[in-house]
C-alpha cells in the first residue's frame, strides 16, 4: 500500500506549522479513540522547535496527549540505537578528537605523514581534519569513494589526497570496530537498522511528519524512504513559494522538493498554503524580502518594526535592554521575549553584564567553553608554573591568585607570598626553580650570619624573618608540585591536576560562608564540578580507546600531557543555566529556526553580520570542489553559501508576530564608523520612505534619559545629574534605600572633594595637605624633633612633596621588576666603594702624586673591581653573561678615571702649592644607614636653626681634598656621579640643589678639616665623562679662583632658613600634589596616585602652586591650613 505523501509549501507565516498541528492532533486523538496511541511521529528540526511543538499540541479540545511522539531527527536516530541488542555507543567530541590525534601520532611515526607533517602535530590540524570528516559523514562519501574520486583527479596533490584518506578510513575503521558512532555517523547506524527491521519502539505509523526543514542530508533522505514505507500519511512542510520569484532565496528547498519528489513512493501532492491577504509589517517581509527591487511593492505598514542606530556594542546591548526591561514592565511575559544576535560570543560578557545589572532574567542558548572561565584557566595556571621553570611572572600570577589559598603554616595567610616577590625582586630572579631556591637558601644564610654578628639590630632579624618566609614557602611548592617533573600515565596525571588543585586551596574560594555565597562562587564551584567531571570522563574514553589499539598506555610528560588535554578540551562546553522558565531567551541566530517568537529583538545587524564572508577552505579550493564533485562526489560548494545566509536572515526576520526591533552598532570600538547589513537594507526598502527610518539612539554620553533608567548605576548617574540642577529627590530617594546608603555617601564624599579641587582656592585635604589632628600628630611621631633628615629626602620633596609623602610617610616602594637590567644604583654603590677602597690603599703608601698617577690608579681600579664584582655571586648563565658586559664598563670607568684624576692632579698642582691630600672618603655624619664602617670616624648630625626649628642633617660625603695656597688652607667637597647631569650654579644657589651645600657646611661646622681651612671648590666627579667640574666657577673666568665670598654667603643663609623651613613643612603635614618640572624626577609609578596634571589645570585660577624655596623665620602654624605663596 503506498502511502499518502503531502508537501505542504509556503512562505513564512502560510500557517504551514499550524496546519500540521491540526493534524497531528486529529491523529492523535484517534488513536486514542482506538487505544492504540503512540502511533504518530513528529520530527522538528532542533530541541527548541521541538519543545514548542509540544506546547502548542495541547489545546482545550486536546488538554492531556500521551505519547506524542515529537522528536528531532538526532533524537530519534538514537532512540533507535538504544533500543538493538547490542546497543552502539556513542562517540563523544572528546573521544573523537583523541582518537583523531592517534591516528594521526601513528601515521606520522610510521612516516605516512609528509605533506602534513609541519603541522600534523597541531590543534588546529585536528580542528581541520575533524571538520572535513564530517562534512565527508554528512554527505555519506565513504573513505573509498573520497580516494576513488581524488585518484581520478590530474592534479600535483595526490600526497595530500592520500593522507587525507588514510586519516579518514582508519577514524572510520576504529569507529566500526569499537562498535562507537559520530554525531554524523549517528544517522548511518540508525538508517542499517531500520533498514534491517529494527524499528525499536516505534511500530506503524498512522501519521508521520516533518516540519521546518528546507533541505535533508543524503542519509536522512534515506531514512525517510524508509519511514514513508512504514506510515499511512507522511506530511512534509518546506519553506517555497507558489510562484518562484525568489529563486536563490529558497534554492535549497527547491532541490530538496525535487529530491523527495524523485525518491518518496507513491503519487506526492504538493498542498501550498497562502497567507491572510493582513497588509501587515510582518507580511511584507514574508513575501518580498529579498525579492526583485523593481518588482517590489514599498509598504506603509512598518509599524511593528524598529531599527536602531546605536553609538558603540556596549551602548546597543544598553539599548536592547531598555527595550527588553520596557516590554517587561508592561506586563510582557518573559518567556515572549527573545533577544537574538547572530553570535552571542561575539557579544562575550557584554551580554550578562548587561541584563545582570538591569535586572533582567534572561537564559543564554549557546552553552560555553570551559577555557573562558577563570577558574579552569587557573588549573591550567598551576601546571604552567613548572612547564615555565618558575617564571616570576606565572608564579606570581598563582601566588597572587584568589584561587590559590592553601592550608599551609608557610603561606602565613598570604605574607609569605609578598615576602618571596620582594626578595626575587631584589635578587633580579625572574625564572629558574633551582635558582630560586639556591638564592633563598643563599640569602637565609647570609641574613642569619648578620644577625649573629650584629645582635643589638632588630632590623636584622626582620629581614632574617622574610627571607625564612619566602624560603619555606618556596621550598614547600616545590615539594608540592614535585609530582609534575616526571612522567605519567594519562589518568595519573589527571589525579595529580585534581589533587594538585584541592591541595592549593581552589574549593576555598567558595567553600567558604556558604550561606551568603556570591554569584561568581557560585559559578565557580559549578564550573568546578563539572570541569571534574569532565576530567574523569576523558579518562574513560581515552582508556578505551587505548584498548582498541591494543597497546599499553605510554607515560607522557608534563608538557605533552597539558598539550593533550587543552586538545581534548577545545570544543568542551556547559550551560551554566538549565531553568528557562521565567527568563527571556538569549539565542544565536541558527537557534530561532522555525520557532514563533511574539517579540524579537535582533541585535548586532553590522555588515559583518549578515553575510558572513566566505573563509577559504584550507584543504580543497573552490575549484578542486568542483572537480571532485565532477567525480562522484557532493560536497558542499562555497558559491551556495550565500543563499544558505540569505535563508537564515529571512527566517530570523519573519518569527516575530507582534514586533520586530533590529539593531546594529554604527560605531566600532575604535570610533570608526560601521555600515548596517545589506540584508538589514533590504529590509528597510521594504517600507516607503519615513515609514521604516533608522533611528540613531545611545550617546558615547554615558547618562541616560531618565525613561530608560534600568539599573542602579543609571539611578545613580541620573540622581547625580539632577542634584547637579537643584533637584534633589531622586538623590534623596537613594538616601533613603538601604542597599544604596553608602554607595550615596561616597558620592556626597566625592562631591565634597570634587568642590574641594576644582573650585576651592589654594590646596586642600585633597591635595597632599593633612587638616585632621590625628593625622598632623601621626606626621610629628613619624619626624619628631630628634629625627636626621638625609639630603636625597630634602631634594625629593624641593622636587614632589607628594611623591616624598608616599614614600617617606606611607612607606610605599616602587617594585623592582624581577627581569635583569642594568641597576644604576647598584653600579654607582660598586663604584663609589671601589673609590673608597682604592685611595685607603693609595694613602698607606703616603700621600702625594701617586693618589693621582694613572699608570697606579687603573691597575689597582680593576683589582678592586675584581674583588668587588665576583662571577661566583652570579645564580644563572644570564647572570653571568650580563655581569661580565657589567664589568666590561666598569674597567672601561676605571681608565677614564685614571685620566681623570691624573688631570685633576695636574690642574690643583698648578693651582695649588702641591698636589691636593684627600682627607675624607665616604665621610658620614648622623645616623647614616648601613654598617658603620670601623676605619672611619664618626660625627654627629648637622644642625640647622635654632629652637623649634632645629633641623638635624645626615649624610655621608664621597671625598674631601684639602691643599693650600701660599700658606692659606683650602678643601675641596667632591661628589661622585655615575650619572650623566649635574645640577646647574643658579640651582645650588637657589636651594633647590642642596647637597653640596650642605656637605660643605657640615664639613666646616663639624670640624671634619682644620678650622682655618677655607672651602675652595663644590664639584661633582663625572666618571663616565669630563672628570671634575665645579658648578659655581665662573664659565667667563679662565683662571679657578676659590668660591667667593658671596657665593658662601647666599648658600649659608638660604640653607639656614631653607632647611628648618622644609623641615617644618613636612612636620606639619603640609605634602601639595606639585611637581616642579625643572629638577624633578618623579617616578612613573607614582603618576597614578599623584595627579600632578589635573592640579596644574588649576594652578593659575585658583592659586594651586606654592614656592617652596620662599620661607619666613617662623615655623608654619600646624592649626591653620596652607595658603599658596604668591
Amino acid at each position: 500500500m503506498q502511502p499518502e505523501v503531502q508537501i505542504l509549501t509556503g512562505i513564512a507565516g502560510s500557517g504551514k506549522t499550524d496546519r500540521l498541528l491540526k493534524e497531528y492532533r486529529r491523529a492523535l486523538q484517534e488513536g486514542l479513540k482506538r487505544h492504540i496511541p503512540g502511533n504518530t511521529l513528529w520530527i522538528s528540526p532542533t530541541v527548541r522547535s521541538r519543545r514548542q511543538v509540544l506546547d502548542q499540541l495541547l489545546c482545550p479540545e486536546m488538554p492531556v496527549c500521551f505519547a506524542p511522539h515529537v522528536y528531532t531527527f538526532e533524537a530519534f536516530a538514537e532512540t533507535i540505537l538504544q533500543s538493538l541488542d547490542q546497543p552502539v555507543q556513542t562517540l563523544p567530541e572528546i573521544s573523537k578528537r583523541y582518537l583523531l590525534r592517534s591516528i594521526v601520532d601513528d601515521l606520522i611515526a610510521s612516516g605516512q605523514i609528509q605533506y602534513f607533517s609541519s603541522i600534523a602535530g597541531t590543534s588546529g590540524f585536528l580542528d581541520l581534519i575533524s571538520h572535513f570528516i564530517s562534512e565527508l559523514k554528512r554527505e555519506e562519501i565513504w573513505p573509498e569513494q573520497f580516494s576513488e574520486a581524488c585518484a581520478r583527479l590530474k592534479t600535483d596533490s595526490r600526497q595530500k589526497d592520500q593522507e587525507l584518506g588514510f586519516i579518514y578510513d582508519r577514524y572510520q575503521v576504529a569507529l566500526h570496530e569499537m562498535r562507537r558512532y559520530d554525531s554524523e555517523g549517528r544517522f548511518w547506524s540508525a538508517r542499517t537498522a531500520l533498514q534491517e527491521g529494527m524499528w525499536g519502539p516505534f511500530g506503524q505509523f498512522d501519521l508521520i511528519v516533518l516540519d521546518g526543514f528546507a533541505d535533508f542530508t543524503h542519509t536522512q533522505y534515506e531514512i525517510l524512504e524508509l519511514l514513508a514505507a512504514r506510515t499511512s500519511r507522511l506530511l512534509i512542510s518546506l519553506p517555497l513559494e507558489n510562484e518562484s520569484r525568489r529563486q536563490d532565496l529558497f534554492a535549497k528547498s527547491m532541490v530538496a522538493r525535487q529530491v523527495l519528489e524523485s525518491r518518496l513512493p507513491g503519487t506526492i501532492r504538493c498542498i501550498a498554503c497562502e497567507r491572510d491577504e493582513r497588509a501587515d509589517s510582518r507580511t511584507q517581509i514574508c513575501e518580498a524580502l529579498f525579492a526583485n527591487p523593481r518588482e517590489i511593492k514599498p509598504s506603509e505598514a512598518g509599524d511593528q518594526i524598529q531599527v536602531l542606530a546605536v553609538a558603540g556594542q556596549r551602548n546597543e546591548m544598553e539599548v536592547l535592554a531598555v527595550e527588553v526591561k520596557q516590554l517587561l514592565l508592561k506586563g510582557v511575559p518573559p518567556e515572549e521575549i527573545a533577544l537574538v544576535f547572530r553570535s552571542t560570543r561575539e557579544y562575550g560578557d557584554l551580554i550578562h553584564e548587561t541584563l545582570s545589572a538591569a535586572g533582567i532574567p534572561y537564559f543564554l542558548g549557546q552553552e560555553q567553553e570551559f577555557s573562558r572561565f577563570s577558574v579552569v584557566r587557573a588549573i591550567f595556571a598551576f601546571l604552567q608554573i613548572e612547564l615555565d621553570n618558575w617564571s616570576f611572572d606565572s608564579l606570581m600570577s598563582i601566588l597572587d591568585s584568589n584561587y590559590f589559598s592553601p592550608d599551609w603554616p608557610e603561606y602565613q595567610s598570604g605574607a609569605a607570598v609578598r615576602c618571596l616577590s620582594r626578595i626575587l625582586r631584589q635578587l633580579k630572579i625572574d625564572s629558574g626553580k633551582n635558582d630560586i631556591l639556591n638564592a633563598l637558601e643563599k640569602e637565609c644564610s647570609k641574613a642569619s650570619e648578620l644577625c649573629i654578628r650584629y645582635p643589638d639590630q632588630p632590623k636584622r632579624k626582620l629581614v632574617l624573618r622574610e627571607v625564612e618566609s619566602a624560603f619555606q614557602l618556596a621550598k614547600r611548592l616545590s615539594s608540592e608540585t614535585q609530582r609534575l617533573r616526571g612522567k605519567e600515565l594519562f589518568v595519573t596525571w589527571i589525579e595529580i591536576l585534581i589533587s594538585l588543585a584541592n591541595e592549593f586551596g581552589l574549593p576555598k574560594v567558595w567553600s567558604q560562608g556558604e550561606d551568603s555565597a556570591s554569584t561568581l562562587d557560585q559559578r565557580d564551584q559549578l564550573v568546578w564540578d563539572r570541569f571534574q567531571k569532565l576530567l574523569f570522563h576523558a579518562v574513560s574514553e581515552v582508556d578505551q580507546i587505548e584498548q582498541f589499539h591494543q597497546r599499553e598506555a605510554v607515560p607522557q610528560d608534563l608538557l605533552t600531557f597539558r598539550s593533550l588535554l587543552l586538545d581534548l578540551l577545545e570544543q568542551q562546553t556547559l550551560t551554566l543555566q538549565t531553568e528557562e522558565a521565567g527568563r527571556i531567551q538569549v539565542l544565536d541566530a541558527s537557534q530561532l529556526r522555525n520557532l514563533s517568537v511574539p517579540w524579537l529583538l535582533v541585535g548586532g545587524l553590522s555588515e559583518a553580520s549578515f553575510p558572513r564572508s566566505h573563509r577559504e577552505d584550507c584543504l580543497y579550493s573552490e575549484k578542486d570542489r568542483g572537480d571532485l564533485n565532477e567525480h562522484g562526489l557532493s560536497l558542499k560548494r562555497h558559491a551556495n553559501q550565500q543563499q544558505e545566509e540569505m535563508l537564515l536572515f529571512y527566517e530570523v526576520m519573519t518569527r516575530f508576530s507582534k514586533r520586530l526591533i533590529l539593531s546594529y552598532p554604527a560605531i566600532s570600538s575604535t570610533g570608526q564608523p560601521l555600515f548596517p547589513s545589506p540584508y538589514l537594507s533590504a529590509l528597510i526598502d521594504l517600507f516607503e520612505p519615513g515609514t521604516l527610518s533608522v533611528r540613531q539612539v545611545g550617546e558615547l554620553n554615558p547618562l541616560p534619559r531618565r525613561e530608560q533608567a534600568m539599573s542602579s548605576r543609571d539611578l545613580r548617574i541620573l540622581a547625580i545629574d539632577e542634584l547637579k540642577r537643584n533637584q534633589p529627590g531622586l538623590f534623596l530617594k537613594i538616601l533613603e534605600e538601604p542597599e544604596l546608603q553608602s554607595t550615596a555617601r561616597n558620592i556626597l564624599g566625592a562631591a565634597e572633594m570634587a568642590v574641594a579641587r576644582f573650585e576651592q582656592e589654594g590646596f586642600t585635604e585633597f591635595e597632599g595637605v593633612m587638616v585632621s589632628a590625628a593625622s598632623r600628630q601621626a606626621i610629628r611621631e613619624r619626624f619628631p624633633q630628634d629625627y636626621e633628615f638625609s639630603t636625597t629626602q630634602l631634594e625629593l620633596y624641593l622636587a614632589c612633596p607628594f611623591q616624598f609623602f608616599a614614600q617617606n610617610v606611607l612607606g610605599i616602594e616602587v617594585p623592582e621588576p624581577p627581569e635583569l637590567r642594568t641597576n644604576f644604583l647598584q653600579r654607582g654603590i660598586h663604584v663609589h666603594s671601589i673609590l673608597t677602597r682604592l685611595y685607603e690603599r693609595l694613602s698607606v703608601e703616603g700621600p702625594g702624586a701617586q693618589l693621582y698617577a694613572a699608570d697606579q690608579i687603573e691597575p689597582l681600579f680593576l683589582e678592586l673591581l675584581e674583588k668587588r664584582v665576583s662571577d661566583s655571586d652570579a645564580e644563572s648563565k644570564l647572570q653571568q653573561v650580563l655581569q661580565l658586559i657589567e664589568k666590561q664598563i666598569l674597567k672601561d670607568w676605571g681608565s677614564l678615571f685614571a685620566e681623570q684624576s691624573e688631570t685633576y692632579g695636574q690642574l690643583f698642582e698648578e693651582l695649588w702649592d702641591r698636589v691636593p691630600e684627600i682627607v675624607g672618603r665616604e665621610v658620614p655624619f648622623g645616623k647614616v644607614p648601613g654598617e658603620p664602617d670601623p676605619s672611619q670616624r664618626q660625627y654627629q648630625h648637622l644642625t640647622l636653626g635654632s629652637g623649634s626649628r632645629e633641623t638635624r642633617i645626615r649624610g655621608q660625603i664621597d671625598r674631601i681634598d684639602v691643599g693650600s695656597v701660599n700658606g692659606q688652607k683650602y678643601f675641596n667637597i667632591i661628589d661622585y656621579k655615575t650619572g650623566r647631569s649635574v645640577p646647574s650654579s643658579t640651582e645650588i644657589r637657589s636651594g633647590k640643589k642642596l647637597q653640596l651645600a650642605l656637605y660643605l657646611i657640615a664639613a666646616r661646622r663639624l670640624q671634619m678639616i682644620d678650622t682655618d681651612a677655607e672651602p675652595f671648590h663644590l664639584g661633582y666627579w663625572k666618571i663616565q665623562e669630563s672628570g671634575f667640574v665645579m658648578p659655581l666657577q665662573s664659565a667667563r673666568k679662565k683662571i679657578v679662583e676659590p668660591i667667593s665670598a658671596e657665593d658662601l654667603e647666599i648658600l649659608e643663609v638660604t640653607l639656614e632658613g631653607l632647611v628648618p623651613h622644609l623641615a617644618a613643612l613636612i612636620r606639619s603635614g603640609f605634602f601639595p600634589v606639585q611637581v616642579d618640572e625643572k629638577i624633578a624626577h618623579l617616578d612613573q609609578a607614582f603618576q597614578s596616585v599623584c595627579r600632578a596634571s589635573q592640579v596644574e589645570s588649576y594652578r593659575d585660577s585658583l592659586g594651586k602652586q606654592i614656592d617652596l624655596l620662599q620661607f619666613t623665620d617662623s615655623e608654619p602654624d600646624s592649626n591653620t591650613e596652607h595658603s599658596p605663596a604668591p
